[in-house]
């Protein structure tokens, strides 16, 4: 059964595209097959993994059908140069289309909607992971409703502790008013510098509040990520051996073992 799951936080620079593009190399590995949708109007997991351009089709076009005939994830996707990742691209058309939304009856179940209807092409794949623009917004929503789980990265600093309070209260919000199934998977560190005292406060604060939730498993920092992002790949493919690439394997084993 597919298992889709998104990566979300309002606030941004905390890794939410890099451990989507890494976590889909690591599930690949693992012989699972995974369709990534990028429901950020930035783009920069489409960047990674497609060149497509802003009068090319994109998930826009999916939400906001304006064609005569439906767009298809099917027709949309595209093959990524990992064997097991597709992708259904983003572009800038995207940023528009909360305003679209707006006026969409059941708009916050767009997407999952658009899943519903789409639900054989989907079952072809053992995850999806929604890459979520940095925001709480109507495309956010959207993705959250159309998942299962949702998969918090976090920075190690007092504001993405704040955040992740306003972040757990939505979620709550969502499932009391929508009644979705969608559910915290987990939350994990990023960009961690283990010698920072900083990182350790964070780290204890939140197991201490979340101790189920918090993953075990965090990911170092480290230039190779930029590198690797630099260069259109994943730092799995660019430093197999790198600790960022350790790190995102673990993290990767349980997030399996947990979804």
């Amino acid at each position: 059964m597919t298992k889709t799951i998104s990566f979300v936080n309002q606030k941004g620079g905390v890794g939410k595209t890099t451990s989507v593009i890494n976590i889909a190399a690591c599930l690949a590995e693992k012989d699972a097959s995974v369709l990534i949708i990028d429901m950020d109007p930035q783009g920069n997991t489409t960047q990674v993994y497609s060149n497509i351009t802003d009068d090319d089709d994109s998930v826009y076009n999916l939400l906001i059908n304006k064609q005569k005939k439906p767009l298809s994830i099917k027709s949309l996707k595209k093959n990524t140069y990992i064997k097991k990742v597709d992708l259904l691209p983003s572009n800038v058309l995207l940023s528009s289309a909360e305003l679209d939304l707006v006026t969409k009856t059941n708009r916050e179940n767009v997407l999952k909607n658009v899943l519903k209807k789409n639900h054989k092409d989907c079952n072809d794949y053992d995850y999806i992971l929604i890459d979520c623009q940095p925001s709480l917004g109507l495309l956010t929503i959207n993705s959250i409703m159309a998942s299962d789980s949702i998969m918090v990265p976090l920075h190690a600093d007092i504001f993405s502790l704040t955040g992740l309070e306003l972040l757990t209260q939505t979620i709550t919000k969502l499932q009391t008013i929508f009644e979705t199934n969608a559910t915290i998977l987990g939350f994990f560190f990023t960009q961690v510098n283990k010698k920072e005292s900083l990182f350790n406060e964070a780290y204890d604060l939140c197991s201490e509040t979340y101790p189920s939730q918090l993953f075990k498993s965090y990911i170092t920092t480290s230039t190779t990520i930029d590198q690797a992002n630099a260069t259109g790949q994943s730092v799995i493919h660019l430093s197999p051996h790198s600790n960022p690439s350790k790190d995102y394997r673990n993290l990767t084993i349980e997030l399996m073992k947990k979804a």
